[in-house]
């Protein structure tokens, strides 16, 4: 398993966002402070986390260390509660889908086309291919001994169904190893997002202007 720096990135990015402009009430943002850090630290050198976080605070006008405790120094699970909050947003229960709609086999796995080579770059905790014993930097060749392209893994696995046992052949530090998998199904992507009904004046304000940017 891994966790990509790019996708955590941006939702710290949206977490800190969220917290200067409550901060400021509405006042600031963080654009506010990349401004600021530019035009400071502009140049070769750049500047260190310490610096960029000294720079947040200031233009936040308050200290944000349980902030980077949590989000950039801690391993939990982030937490949007108080950024959702700030805008007055909610998470909501989708509608579920069709009863007679066939259950789509599911790896919980996400690839690359690696100049031809489909190789596995994340796996989801206890999915299947967690559970079958698939890891980041597999090379995917075959499924059922049939060749697998790069770019046709979706294609291939349309033959399958949920509860479907199959073998995959995967390149593994140059060794070739066979892993027995059973597909499951895919969790429901139950929610949604929307302003809160309850949603006061000021949140609906600092949607607006998140928003419009």
């Amino acid at each position: 398993m891994s966790i990509s720096y790019y996708t955590k990135g941006t939702v710290i990015a949206f977490l800190l966002d969220a917290k200067v402009r409550k901060a400021t009430g509405g006042a600031k943002s963080l654009d506010d402070v990349m401004r600021a850090a530019y035009q400071k630290y502009s140049g070769p050198k750049g500047y260190t986390p310490e610096e960029f976080r000294a720079v947040a605070e200031q233009v936040a006008g308050t200290n944000l260390r349980p902030f980077w405790q949590a989000v950039v120094e801690g391993t939990k699970e982030l937490d949007y509660s108080e950024a959702l909050d700030t805008f007055g947003l909610r998470f909501k229960a989708a509608p579920a889908p069709p009863a007679d709609r066939s259950p789509r086999p599911w790896l919980g796995i996400s690839t690359r086309n690696d100049n031809g080579r489909l190789v596995i770059t994340q796996v989801q905790r206890s999915s299947p291919a967690d559970t079958f014993g698939l890891n980041v930097d597999d090379e995917i060749l075959a499924v059922d001994d049939f060749r697998v392209r790069a770019d046709r893994l979706e294609n291939r696995l349309d033959q399958y169904k949920s509860g479907d046992n199959v073998s995959f052949l995967v390149a593994r530090r140059e060794q070739l190893v066979r892993i027995p998998v059973t597909f499951g199904t895919e969790p429901p992507k139950g929610w949604r997002l929307e302003v809160s009904p309850p949603a006061t004046d000021t949140q609906r304000r600092l949607l607006d202007a998140w928003l419009r940017g």
